[in-house]
């Protein structure tokens, strides 16, 4: 199997475009994906601040990868990475490391902070009380209240997540089976500033969970290869299995639910950005009095209590 662009053997055949690349001409296919994707997105600043979320997993080393490769040289573009603990035994901290120290080999600041600092409790402590609510429910949903309280205190101005296609097709297909229009309103990429949240990209999410693992394997870029204890509890598994399978019948499936909702989300997201008010435990947006975030705080706390 030979190359669509060149003579050399191909490792990898893209049967949505109807080509076959060499390592080379992959790299640069992916490259280009991802520097497009961008520019759609964002418009960066030379002085920007922005926050790259990295768990150490392999699609936001890849992002990690990618950042500085595009944005390496900008001169007074300060890109900071930061891994989220949620208390999971020592599975994040494993994460972290090889995090840490590939963000040290590019030069890019990194940091790790905790579910223990901002939320007060930690997902393994969820997980002995709520024998109702999945782990990843809590995760979620406090994840992205931390890295959003986090980037204001630094004065990111932007969130960069390493979602992949994969991913993001999931999302799409959960909330829409769900009904659940104001989560899909609010999914990423954010192109314009809402008072209270950091605006987020997702420069991966045209890029195969099969490209990236190929592209880290050929490029030499070190990852956590472990799944979190909990991952197995996810419901996004069945819509990952449900994907897979219809990709099989129709490769670019995944593409045509990205298209969908790209093409409806300037239409939903006007009546779910629109009257968003200050949680009234902790000041974030939200559309109700109180944000998810603290909502699930509150469950918990009443499981707790009870279990004593």
């Amino acid at each position: 199997m030979h190359c669509t662009k060149c003579e050399k053997e191909a490792i990898i055949e893209i049967k949505y475009a109807g080509i076959k690349l060499c390592k080379e001409h992959f790299i640069q296919f992916i490259d280009s994906k991802v520097k497009h994707d961008i520019k759609k997105q964002v418009h960066f600043k030379k002085d920007d601040r922005i926050l790259i979320a990295v768990s150490g997993g392999k699609d936001s080393m890849l992002l990690l990868h990618e950042m500085h490769k595009i944005f390496g040289n900008w001169k007074n573009f300060e890109m900071i990475a930061v891994t989220v603990d949620e208390g999971i035994g020592d599975f994040r901290k494993k994460c972290a490391k090889i995090a840490g120290e590939y963000s040290k080999k590019l030069g890019i600041q990194h940091r790790t902070i905790t579910f223990r600092d901002y939320i007060g409790v930690t997902t393994d402590e969820v997980a002995r009380v709520d024998k109702e609510l999945t782990p990843c429910t809590y995760c979620g949903v406090w994840r992205r209240k931390v890295l959003n309280v986090y980037a204001k205190e630094i004065g990111a101005r932007y969130i960069v997540l390493g979602l992949n296609l994969d991913d993001f097709a999931q999302s799409i297909m959960m909330n829409v089976l769900r009904g659940d229009v104001a989560r899909l309103a609010r999914l990423a990429p954010h192109l314009r500033r809402i008072e209270g949240f950091v605006p987020r990209i997702v420069p991966l999410r045209k890029v195969l969970e099969s490209e990236v693992r190929l592209y880290n394997e050929v490029a030499g870029i070190p990852y956590y290869p472990k799944r979190c204890p909990y991952a197995h509890l996810a419901s996004r598994n069945f819509y990952r299995s449900f994907l897979n399978d219809m990709e099989k019948r129709d490769p670019a499936v995944k593409f045509s639910i990205l298209n969908f909702f790209d093409r409806i989300k300037p239409y939903i997201e006007k009546d779910f950005t629109k009257n968003l008010k200050k949680c009234k435990i902790c000041g974030e947006p939200t559309m109700g009095e109180i944000c998810k975030a603290c909502e699930l705080k509150l469950r918990y706390e009443k499981l707790k209590s009870c279990v004593k």
